[in-house]
């Protein structure tokens, strides 16, 4: 997806008058072992599936395995690189909701994020954005992951 094909979304209404509708997918992204890797690192996560390709093989897992959360932390890349967002004085992150990890996400695949734009709630100043995320693997029929993620706009 290239910053052409990017949806523009203006100002707060642009966020109302788009409810129901879906952006994406994302560019694909591959998931090598050394982002795998790096992952684990960052969170102290030293589980084997992560890193020890032939034992993977071994046990029938054919690769290793990204972290459940590898994907929700590429939530914000994925999101700003399918929008560009106007007129809209700030934007806080304020959480995900109903994370389900559905398939696993193996080295040498690649991933692509969808999202809707499922309600909009009114605030004082403001919005509350709730976008129903879907993440897939490229080729594959099953979501690896869904989550709910919640984001505050305000003008």
């Amino acid at each position: 997806m290239s910053s052409n094909d990017k949806v523009v979304i203006n100002g707060l209404d642009g966020f109302r008058r788009m409810v129901g509708q879906s952006i994406g997918p994302s560019r694909p992204i591959e998931l090598t072992q050394e982002r795998i890797e790096s992952f684990c690192r960052a969170v102290d996560n030293d589980e084997w599936f992560h890193f020890d390709k032939e034992r993977c093989i071994a046990e029938g897992l054919g690769a290793t395995i990204a972290p459940g959360m590898l994907t929700q932390a590429y939530f914000s890349k994925q999101w700003f690189e399918m929008v560009d967002i106007v007129d809209v004085s700030r934007m806080l992150l304020l959480g995900s909701d109903k994370v389900r990890l559905l398939a696993p996400l193996k080295c040498g695949q690649s991933f692509t994020m969808t999202a809707t734009i499922a309600r909009v709630e009114e605030k004082e100043n403001g919005i509350a954005v709730y976008l129903d995320v879907v993440w897939q693997a490229t080729g594959q029929e099953r979501p690896i992951a869904v989550a709910t993620f919640i984001i505050r706009y305000m003008d």
